[in-house]
């Protein structure tokens, strides 16, 4: 079955709530896509107040590359979209502020360092518990643009010290792998922002294991 993907956007003007943010001198834009098409004039709202501005573009919740090459010349990150795990991931990769507008609500937040650290410190906890686990799943989406085949078999090549079994579907989610009471840790190939209980990333997996080994497992 073939999958039409329709890209869903917003104008909204949001410079009366541009105005209520206090900004720092140096910002960068972020948006999800609804809201993309909005970042040009924003740029051009708070440069007329003075701002150096970049627009760093569209993020993923589980993919914030855009934000790494802007984090050095920044003090801020303005996100544009709903609140949730795509302004927390820009604020734990790049360390910067992340303030929140969501047009949507009309609410204007920042990303708090708690909320960070709750991150960090469950992934510390997946990982440990890979690394005292025996055997081990790996976890393989068919999703078009997450599946990762390759990269789950050289894991399992990799991997010397537990038994390691692919587990490959469509949807990815805790009640699944429920029934698989054997297994002590998952190993994530597909989306990094899939938070389920007993599962670690892969990037962290390969950090661990070879840190030269590269995403496309080349």
């Amino acid at each position: 079955m073939k999958t039409l993907f329709i890209e869903a956007k917003a104008r909204i003007n949001v410079n009366r709530l541009i105005d209520k943010i206090k900004f720092p001198e140096r910002v960068a834009l972020v948006s999800s896509v609804q809201f993309l098409e909005n970042l040009q004039d924003i740029k051009v709202y708070l440069e007329k107040k003075g701002k150096k501005v970049y627009i760093a573009g569209q993020v993923l919740g589980c993919n914030v590359v855009n934000t790494l090459k802007f984090a050095d010349k920044i003090d801020a990150f303005l996100f544009i979209g709903s609140r949730g795990f795509h302004p927390v991931e820009i604020a734990r990769i790049t360390k910067k502020l992340v303030i929140v507008l969501n047009p949507i609500t009309n609410e204007i937040s920042q990303i708090k360092k708690d909320e960070v650290e709750s991150i960090e410190k469950k992934k510390k906890g997946s990982l440990l518990r890979y690394l005292n686990s025996k055997k081990v799943g790996i976890l393989v989406t068919i999703k078009p643009g997450q599946e990762n085949i390759a990269l789950a078999k050289l894991l399992k090549e990799k991997i010397k010290d537990k038994e390691t079994y692919l587990f490959v579907g469509n949807e990815l989610t805790e009640n699944d792998l429920i029934n698989f009471s054997g297994i002590e840790s998952w190993i994530n190939t597909a989306c990094s922002r899939i938070e389920i209980n007993r599962v670690v990333n892969f990037e962290e997996i390969a950090n661990y294991i070879n840190k030269s080994l590269s995403l496309k497992g080349e």
